[in-house]
């Protein structure tokens, strides 16, 4: 009995094995897997909106082809925390009196504070 081959690329290969991947990704979202932790906003509904804000200043989502209200969405609904007006809650961080980015400055702050201390040998694990 004669078997029928076929022959390809390294190349080719990358490309079906990607491909593999995102087929199963896709798979795994319409079967409804889900991580076996959930995952919820334990800020306030202003830091998701200035992170939000500032992700899409920075053109991180969509390569910045993407509006906020969109973009506040698809973090309300990833992080399970109700945002009906975006906007209003802008209108808030840009009326604050000391810094108007207070949760990115948190950021800043703590994630240079964690490397500092990686630097210096004195790293906790903080995570599982």
């Amino acid at each position: 009995m004669k078997q029928n081959t076929i022959t390809i690329d390294k190349a080719q290969f990358e490309k079906i094995n990607r491909l593999v991947g995102e087929l199963n990704r896709i798979f795994k979202t319409i079967s409804g897997d889900k991580p076996d932790t959930p995952l919820y906003w334990s800020g306030s509904k202003s830091d998701l909106v200035e992170l939000a804000y500032g992700i899409l200043e920075t053109k991180r989502f969509n390569d910045g082809d993407i509006d906020i209200q969109e973009a506040v969405r698809h973090l309300s609904e990833i992080f399970s925390i109700p945002i009906q007006d975006c906007y209003d809650v802008f209108r808030a961080i840009r009326r604050r009196t000391d810094s108007r980015t207070l949760y990115l400055d948190e950021m800043k702050a703590r994630l240079n504070q964690r490397m500092d201390d990686m630097d210096n040998g004195i790293f906790k694990k903080r995570w599982k």
